[in-house]
């Protein structure tokens, strides 16, 4: 059988990919809004552009044939010089280079697809009237009639059954049958997009997919950014409960931080999570991602529940009860990130314990420069080696996926043996080096290797997790990853016809070459790890404390 380095497989990438942002060179106000053109004569393109809290840009390109959305991905490196202006798709590895006319009002330019070819593109800008909060409101209140209802419900229904490939794994075609009657039975009346954008996501989450989900119109997501009424205090969540950690508090409140919520606007804390739940794909039997997304978005999540102008706050302090009360806020004037976690960099390495281990992070394996990536593997490993370190920490907490062979290329430092990556696909020919035996390395990692992962791990970070148990001695520090050694993917999205509701649907499924797993059976964690509000106060890292004691009682360090 023909063997495979992993850097060889930079060539052979041919996924269909473009590119596209605007900015005018004198005005940032410009940079914002939709444009709209065709690609190929066949592919109606649309983008959004946005600024984020750092005062940057950011950008996502659609692409529709018909009612189905194509590709759907967030753009990167936005660049502007005078009315020159490049940026890449990160996901897709494509490169546009354009230029802005006189007015800022077109964009012309071509998308460099990976091969190095050229497809030439013209946008023009869409004139959008400026909407008021009352204007949004009467927007949200919009009733959809009780047919077209139906109707998304059908279509929803019917793209599942000729598109997903293991739509009745997890739920049999029975069960789901009998959810889709119960749906329709009490669609009897018409319902605004937010309502029924909760009874579409009771059918997605039943397929137990983290492939398989919907989302709010792109516009209208928008608009609920500018206009809508967010719940204002972070929360972490775990087995059932909730717990303050911080937000926006008026003067004089009672509330501390680690004390536990018991109920917001009279909805339980189990209700809320219960509810929260059907927004949050994950893979069969898995809620550890479910939990972690709930802890990452909760404010956005719960949104769909409840977007009171004030809230009603239960918690539990000593052994009696207290309420407060706090107002909601826009989008903007919240700032909930978790440091600790969120990062610009895909890639992120430091020494500690004098050099003798390593931290390696990797946040995305959406990488937007491959060569510079392969560089990065290289040069830290290479000083790896050259400093003779024994211990060696694989952050991979928070990394939902990206390009396989990323995931492939790390591994190849981590392995000192021959390995194939995926069982045969001849659904996705493209990766066919993947499915070959690829070589390790030569400078791979000799040492002891800890891996932290979390809910978060998905798709392609769970494959890389399934190779490193089975070919390795790699040892697990956290919890469950939300995915292991088989996802579906390739996915097509497209809009449900009356609603406009977005739905991702995967077409095939992606399985590493590993034996040993079963769907559904836990996967063996070597030392669990149960984060907690206080840690997140304290802004304690209780993964990294286990691995250096875990290190020191091993002898591992001297």
């Amino acid at each position: 059988m023909k063997k495979y380095t992993v850097v060889f497989f930079y060539l052979m990438i041919s996924i269909i990919s473009f590119l596209f942002s605007i900015q005018k060179a004198h005005s940032q106000s410009n940079l914002t809004g939709t444009w709209e053109g065709n690609f190929m004569n066949d592919f109606q393109t649309v983008i959004d552009f946005r600024s984020n809290d750092q005062n940057k840009f950011e950008g996502r390109i659609q692409m529709f044939a018909g009612h189905n959305i194509v590709q759907d991905d967030p753009l990167g490196d936005i660049k502007l010089a005078n009315s020159k202006l490049t940026f890449t798709i990160p996901a897709k590895e494509t490169l546009f280079v354009g230029s802005l006319n006189d007015l800022g009002t077109e964009l012309s330019g071509n998308f460099v697809f990976p091969d190095g070819s050229k497809h030439a593109i013209s946008l023009k800008r869409k004139l959008t009237e400026t909407k008021t909060a009352q204007e949004f409101r009467t927007l949200k209140e919009k009733k959809f009639d009780v047919q077209d209802l139906q109707t998304d419900l059908l279509f929803l229904y019917t793209s599942l059954k000729e598109n997903h490939p293991q739509l009745y794994t997890f739920s049999s075609k029975d069960s789901l049958d009998l959810l889709v009657d119960k749906i329709r039975s009490e669609l009897n009346e018409p319902l605004n997009l937010e309502e029924f954008f909760l009874e579409t996501s009771k059918l997605t989450n039943a397929v137990y997919c983290s492939h398989t989900g919907v989302k709010l119109p792109p516009s209208y997501q928008n608009l609920v950014n500018d206009f809508g009424n967010f719940f204002p205090l972070k929360l972490f969540f775990s087995s059932g409960r909730a717990f303050y950690i911080s937000g926006m508090l008026e003067e004089n409140h009672s509330l501390l931080p680690g004390e536990e919520i018991m109920s917001i606007n009279d909805n339980s804390v189990v209700e809320i999570i219960e509810q929260s739940f059907y927004f949050i794909p994950s893979e069969g039997c898995n809620t550890t991602t479910k939990y972690n997304e709930l802890n990452r978005r909760f404010n956005r999540l719960f949104y769909l529940l409840d977007d009171a102008e004030e809230f009603i706050v239960k918690f539990k302090k000593n052994n009696s009860f207290k309420s407060i009360t706090v107002s909601s806020k826009k989008w903007s004037d919240i700032n909930l990130a978790d440091s600790n976690l969120d990062t610009n960099e895909q890639v992120d390495f430091n020494y500690i314990d004098k050099r003798n281990t390593g931290v390696l992070k990797i946040s995305s394996f959406a990488i937007p420069d491959m060569d510079h990536y392969f560089y990065q593997l290289d040069s830290i490993f290479s000083d790896l080696k050259t400093k003779n370190t024994q211990n060696l920490i694989i952050d991979l907490r928070d990394n939902a996926g990206g390009h396989p062979i990323f995931a492939a290329q790390l591994f190849s430092y981590l392995t000192d043996k021959d390995f194939i990556y995926f069982k045969r696909n001849d659904d996705v020919k493209e990766f066919e080096p993947l499915y070959g035996i690829m070589q390790p390395n030569k400078l791979n990692f000799k040492g002891n290797v800890y891996a932290l992962v979390n809910g978060g791990c998905l798709s392609t970070t769970g494959h890389l997790i399934s190779l490193l148990k089975y070919h390795t001695k790699t040892k697990f520090i956290g919890e469950e990853p939300g995915s292991n050694f088989i996802c579906n993917d390739f996915s097509m999205q497209m809009s449900l016809p009356k609603t406009g509701i977005l739905v991702n649907v995967p077409r095939t499924i992606f399985e590493t070459s590993v034996s040993g797993f079963k769907i559904c059976n836990p996967f063996p964690i070597d030392f669990m790890v149960n984060k907690n509000a206080m840690d997140i106060i304290q802004h304690k890292d209780p993964y990294v404390e286990l691995v250096l004691e875990q290190i020191e009682q091993t002898g591992a360090s001297h």
